[in-house]
């Protein structure tokens, strides 16, 4: 027999939710970033070099590094 799937996700909001809970809790903020075909070709680069494990992975680590760079020339 083929059963179908109900194509609603019933947890997303709540995990969203959840998230964006948390991501307050460490005063946090979401933060959406357009990029140029040139700069996400170099994400996506950079996740396949094993920069990090995702996108967001490779911005945040990015991010860490500079800034640790900038506080040693300080």
């Amino acid at each position: 027999m083929n059963e179908k799937k109900n194509p609603y996700d019933r947890t997303s909001t709540k995990r969203q939710s959840a998230h964006l809970e948390r991501l307050q809790e460490a005063n946090g903020k979401r933060l959406p970033v357009d990029l140029d075909g040139e700069r996400l070709a170099k994400l996506d680069a950079l996740v396949s070099a094993g920069y990090g494990d995702s996108k967001a992975a490779v911005i945040r680590k990015a991010i860490d590094e500079a800034y640790k760079k900038m506080r040693k020339k300080t």
